[in-house]
């Protein structure tokens, strides 16, 4: 067994054993999902959500080990006591990324904002200074290639990094998605080790609205629609299915939360929120009822989303 990094994603040449594939945790897809496994306790599997998804355009998904054990501490203690000597590598500490890029980058020129501001917001009778007021609290970036950034900011204002995402005109996902500091790293504009730590899309304004309703949903568009629909609610989006973990809603106590799970991952963040104290949460489950990964956006242009 290749035992040069105690984590590896699976393969015959690591494991020893045919590789398999399994469900995708993000995306649904059957047969596509690689586990890492520990090459320091007979190639057994990490868990059953870290892995990578095969398909890096239209999903994306990659739970990292290291991110895995950052948000399960009990997970990094478990390893403690199985092996004092083969403890994973420390992450760096929390470097924020610099504000500035925030600003340079804030821009109305993403084919998706176009798509929101052009198609969306008339069709669902958004008022302009709504949708106004929803590109300047999110900070909306764009790239030079115009895909859309959305920054990641905490209370502080801490820049924790800019996930950025490539739209259709028709406002689909389509293509690339990466983070800005992949491209400033390769451009030696942050240090070569520098950890992206994640943080919630939106995460800035509950500073500023210490009193309102948190709703949390899993894509960072449907936050921008339902924050243009429903602007008495702070939105929220986790970036992905397993955004949502016990380190991240530290920062929601003491609020009332309602979350809006995408269809097949009610049960996971079900059971995060059950091991959160000091939150008044519900969870919204009427997503269940369609097929995988629908998600509020899916129904807004529908007669289905008025019975949400």
């Amino acid at each position: 067994m290749n035992t040069d990094y105690r984590y590896q994603l699976e393969t015959p040449k690591v494991t020893g054993r045919r590789q398999q594939k399994f469900q995708c945790p993000s995306c649904g897809r059957q047969k596509c999902f690689v586990r890492y496994v520990d090459t320091h306790n007979d190639g057994c599997y990490v868990a059953d959500n870290v892995g990578k998804c095969d398909h890096q355009h239209s999903c994306g998904y990659h739970y990292k080990p290291s991110e895995y054990f950052r948000d399960n501490q009990w997970a990094t203690e478990a390893v403690t006591t199985l092996s004092q000597h083969c403890q994973p590598k420390p992450l760096p500490p929390f470097q924020p990324m610099p504000s500035d890029y925030v600003l340079r980058c804030h821009s109305t020129q993403s084919t998706l904002w176009q798509w929101l501001a052009n198609d969306a917001a008339p069709r669902l009778g958004i008022k302009p200074e709504n949708l106004e007021r929803v590109f300047h609290d999110y900070m909306l970036g764009a790239t030079r290639s115009h895909d859309v950034i959305f920054w990641q900011i905490d209370q502080q204002g801490l820049v924790h990094g800019g996930h950025i995402m490539q739209y259709a005109a028709d406002g689909h996902r389509h293509g690339y998605q990466g983070w800005v500091h992949t491209r400033l790293i390769r451009q030696q504009l942050l240090p070569p080790d520098w950890q992206l730590y994640q943080c919630h899309f939106g995460q800035h304004l509950l500073c500023s609205r210490p009193h309102d309703h948190v709703c949390i949903v899993e894509s960072e568009k449907t936050a921008l629609l339902m924050a243009a629909l429903k602007p008495q609610y702070v939105w929220l989006a986790t970036a992905g299915c397993s955004g949502l973990t016990a380190e991240r809603t530290a920062c929601l106590k003491g609020r009332r939360v309602t979350l809006f799970p995408d269809s097949g991952c009610l049960d996971k963040w079900s059971r995060v929120m059950n091991a959160t104290q000091g939150i008044r949460y519900n969870v919204y489950n009427g997503l269940e009822q369609y097929p995988p990964n629908t998600d509020l956006c899916d129904l807004l242009f529908t007669d289905e989303f008025a019975a949400v």
